[in-house]
């Protein structure tokens, strides 16, 4: 349980009443290459923290989907809005690589949340952190696509070095053909 509890302390003195009661309830999820964590329709009842592999969510629509964000190790993942408000969600999340994940369900994330403030403070900081990269990404993505990988290259490397290529032209809003030819040009 050394990952979970370094990657929280970035963030907070973790007292050792909080260290026990996150090691009793978190699990470790070791999900293969395309596992369907999430299927849109569901309601989102977990919380993963990536220590090894590449997680994607899709937005779903109609019969298509949308890659909405990869998530590589030390990321938190789930679907937001279904896990906060424990609605069905219209999104998925999908293990792109083997992976191994620390889980914690929404009874437990709000017990430490409620029973230990060290642990409201980092819900708080990453809810900021992630509220605030979420609006970067949505107006990034409105720029011309070499742009967007541009940004990408520098801001999260390890999504362009690790993430499928269907997944990060999808999560682009490009075809992957075009996704190829700006890579090639970025290479030269």
């Amino acid at each position: 349980m050394d990952y979970p509890l370094s990657q929280l302390r970035k963030y907070q003195e973790l007292s050792p009443v909080l260290i026990a009661d996150l090691i009793k309830r978190i699990r470790i999820i070791e999900p293969k290459r395309n596992n369907t964590l999430l299927l849109p329709g569901d309601i989102c009842r977990d919380l993963y923290l990536i220590e090894k592999g590449v997680l994607a969510c899709y937005d779903h629509e109609s019969d298509r989907k949308y890659c909405s964000w990869i998530m590589t190790p030390g990321d938190f993942v789930t679907a937001v809005d279904s896990f906060n408000r424990q609605v069905i969600s219209t999104e998925s999340i999908v293990a792109l690589t083997k992976s191994r994940l620390y889980a914690l369900n929404r009874q437990d994330f709000e017990h430490l949340t409620m029973n230990h403030s060290e642990f409201q403070n980092v819900r708080q900081i990453l809810t900021d952190k992630y509220h605030i990269q979420s609006r970067v990404m949505d107006a990034k993505r409105k720029r011309p696509s070499e742009q967007f990988y541009d940004y990408l290259r520098k801001e999260f490397p390890e999504v362009v070095a690790q993430a499928p290529i269907t997944a990060l032209a999808s999560l682009m809003g490009i075809t992957r053909q075009r996704l190829h030819k700006i890579i090639k040009s970025r290479s030269r």
